[in-house]
């Protein structure tokens, strides 16, 4: 499927053209953009032109903001944003939000609330884990009460068991652990700076990713087939298709 990335982190920058692509392509255009297309009401228009191509095929990269001075011009993009991004989803792309430190102010919260899968990223750390629990539960209300509800909402470790387990952070938290990724410093450098590193595929980390992704594509799947128009006719109570 093809897929798109978009860097919503109104922190500014993009962790993607600087690191991964290592600063091969000028940040010229991307999320400050869409604020304009919005205004304009050509969103979609605007969503398609502010894109760039990834390498490999059928691979889009929606790039971050370059300043976070310009966070407040998409506070009225972000809904509309998620109808358009549900759309995509709809026509068979699959759409990854990094939606950057949660309580950033303008930050991609209505990104979050019409999301098949939300994850919170967290290392396996004490204090890692005393500021996931801080978060979690504020998140999980918040997709409860104005999303789609907080069933598709886990956490995705990085290093589990470094020190602590899958099932020891979901007891701590309160939230289930969807997937987890290998603690694999040489070789996340060739996402994270663009190095060339050796055996990647054959690596820790791009087994984990994998198997993370195969346990989050089934939880969006399920998730789709239960909150699908129709899926729930016959129950009892009030239902939310």
């Amino acid at each position: 499927r093809p897929v798109l990335l978009v860097e919503a982190d109104v922190s500014g920058s993009s962790s993607v053209l600087a690191g991964y692509l290592g600063g091969t392509r000028a940040h010229e255009r991307g999320l400050v953009d869409l604020a304009l297309a919005h205004r304009s009401g050509a969103l979609f228009g605007g969503l398609r032109d502010s894109c760039t191509a990834l390498p490999g095929a059928d691979k889009w990269l929606l790039p971050g903001l370059v300043s976070p001075a310009q966070a407040p011009s998409l506070r009225p993009v972000w809904d509309p944003l998620a109808a358009v991004l549900t759309g995509l989803e709809r026509e068979g792309m699959d759409v990854i939000v990094d939606a950057g430190r949660l309580g950033a102010e303008g930050g991609p919260v209505p990104l979050l609330r019409h999301a098949d899968v939300t994850l919170l990223l967290t290392r396996t750390t004490l204090p890692a884990i005393a500021a996931t629990r801080a978060r979690a539960r504020l998140l999980a209300d918040d997709l409860a009460q104005q999303g789609t509800g907080a069933d598709g909402f886990g956490l995705l470790l990085v290093g589990e068991g470094q020190p602590y387990t899958a099932r020891e952070i979901t007891t701590a938290v309160g939230v289930p652990v969807v997937a987890a990724v290998g603690w694999d410093p040489v070789h996340a450098e060739a996402y994270s700076v663009g190095a060339a590193v050796r055996r990647l595929e054959g690596s820790t980390l791009t087994r984990s990713i994998a198997a993370a992704a195969s346990a989050i594509g089934q939880l969006a799947a399920d998730r789709r087939s239960r909150l699908a128009p129709g899926a729930l006719v016959g129950q009892e109570g009030p239902v939310r298709a």
